[in-house]
């Protein structure tokens, strides 16, 4: 076989073989890193059973990329989904939040819009309080997400940042639940955007910390990264006992905090 002949070939070969390193790569996310740092050799059951997830796959925005969580039963004192972790799992950062959920929301079910960098699974996981661990996997199209510049002025996400809303969607249910929506304005900075006058890369300032209470009663408490989208929005739900109000406590990177009461009624 000519030197020409055997160049050809070993190129040939190697193209072919670049698919399936790209998958075992993706694997190997997952497997090697984010697996065993957050659930170490605890058993994840694949499959659909407690919880699904949908998302795009191909997202029409990548920095408003939506998922939305549905669990498959009811949040009860004797058997409930205690946390949701969600991964964009080729994100700059991973980890998109842990979710720590409550028999008084009544479902664990959860929406929101996160940002996706590049072509990644998507994971979540839901831990049962009898220790039960259950993963969904989805895989979805998009990219850049995490250096799109805000959609927003900068000087204005600024003036609004710590406004926030709550509204109840849809009629309240037979079972007393109702649906709720929060919403914050913040501009959930990757560190990874230029301003767009400088052309500096803004320092990170990120959404850490938020808690719902129904009346005082916590409902959900949500450990965020920067990979949930700018101006962050929850749409949850929740026992209807009648209290009066959901009280909203915030934290950011930076130190900043925000509390806010809303009529839950009216």
């Amino acid at each position: 076989m000519s030197f020409a002949r055997r160049i050809t070939l070993g190129c040939w070969l190697l193209v072919s073989a670049l698919p399936a390193f790209a998958r075992q790569s993706e694997v190997d996310i997952w497997a090697t890193l984010l697996k065993p740092k957050y659930f170490g050799e605890t058993e994840l059951i694949e499959g659909r059973s407690i919880i699904d997830m949908k998302t795009p796959y191909r997202a029409e925005d990548a920095a408003y990329t939506p998922v939305s969580i549905t669990a498959a039963i009811a949040q009860t004192p004797e058997r409930y989904i205690e946390k949701l972790y969600l991964f964009v799992e080729k994100n700059p950062q991973p980890l998109v939040g842990i979710f720590t959920l409550t028999p008084e929301m009544g479902r664990a079910d959860l929406a929101m819009r996160v940002r996706v960098d590049q072509y990644t699974n998507v994971r979540a996981v839901a831990v049962l309080n009898t220790g039960e661990h259950h993963l969904v996997t989805n895989f979805v199209k998009a990219a850049g997400g995490c250096s799109a510049p805000l959609a927003a002025d900068f000087a204005e996400a600024m003036e609004r940042i710590g406004e926030m809303k709550f509204r109840t969607a849809g009629d309240e249910r037979e079972d007393d639940l109702r649906i709720g929506q929060f919403m914050l304005s913040h501009p959930n900075i990757t560190g990874m955007q230029k301003d767009q006058k400088t052309q500096l890369i803004r320092p990170e300032h990120y959404v850490k910390t938020i808690k719902l209470y129904r009346g005082d009663t916590l409902l959900m408490t949500a450990e965020t990264g920067f990979s949930v989208s700018a101006d962050p929005s929850f749409r949850f739900f929740f026992r209807d006992d009648g209290a009066a109000e959901l009280r909203a406590e915030v934290v950011d990177s930076k130190g900043m905090s925000w509390e806010q009461r809303f009529p839950i009624h009216g």
